[in-house]
């Protein structure tokens, strides 16, 4: 005999492995076929659930997008914290620096038609960006904190130079995703890798106001 105070896990793993199932499909076909052409019954089809069972959780397609976008900022948020924990133990301000920008480099080149995607929409939805944004500012406020109580920081190099040269990374690498291939051929992904971060440690290392 069973009370309503007992636990149902199996039915709410079931859940939740459901709900997984579903965002990481539609995060799969944003990336390989974008977002303008995503319907329900392709996400439901390859989530391997009923299409029912996806509109049980969203009102429909733009519901969609907004969570499997809400999800994949939060696996972003996620691997900051990891990246961090990572790379915490640094010879010095310089490697941090170096290890923070080339690790950006990796997330963008791994999901590039993701963020893309994802760019262009909030671009298109701008009730959209508020939220969207305070979670990339929350991953920006994570960096510049490491990186401002890193123990070797130069005096000189304050939070807005910090800043300056995180947001020059980011807009350089939200440009090569969101830049027609044709376009943004002479900026390739070892390129940015390798001169990014020189870029930012030739600014940081400016001592003139």
């Amino acid at each position: 005999m069973t009370t309503r105070n007992d636990p149902r896990p199996p039915q709410q793993q079931r859940s939740r492995a459901a709900m997984e199932r579903i965002l990481n499909a539609t995060q799969e076909l944003v990336a390989e076929r974008g977002a303008a052409v995503l319907t329900v019954a392709d996400v439901a089809t390859r989530a391997g659930v009923a299409v029912g069972t996806v509109y049980q959780r969203f009102a429909g397609r733009d519901a969609l997008l907004a969570a499997a976008q809400d999800c994949w900022l939060d696996q972003l948020i996620s691997r900051e914290l990891a990246t961090r924990e990572a790379v915490g133990e640094a010879a010095d301000f310089e490697d941090l620096v170096t290890r923070y920008i080339t690790a950006m480099v990796m997330i963008f080149r791994q999901n590039a038609a993701l963020i893309g995607e994802f760019a262009l929409r909030t671009a298109l939805h701008p009730h959209r960006g508020e939220a969207v944004l305070g979670k990339l500012q929350e991953v920006f406020t994570g960096l510049c904190d490491a990186l401002m109580a890193h123990p070797d920081r130069p005096a000189h190099v304050d939070r807005d130079r910090i800043a300056f040269v995180l947001r020059a990374a980011q807009a350089m690498l939200e440009w090569r995703v969101t830049a027609p291939e044709g376009v943004a051929s002479d900026n390739g992904w070892a390129t940015l890798s390798e001169e990014l971060p020189r870029m930012a440690l030739c600014y940081l290392r400016d001592k003139s106001d």
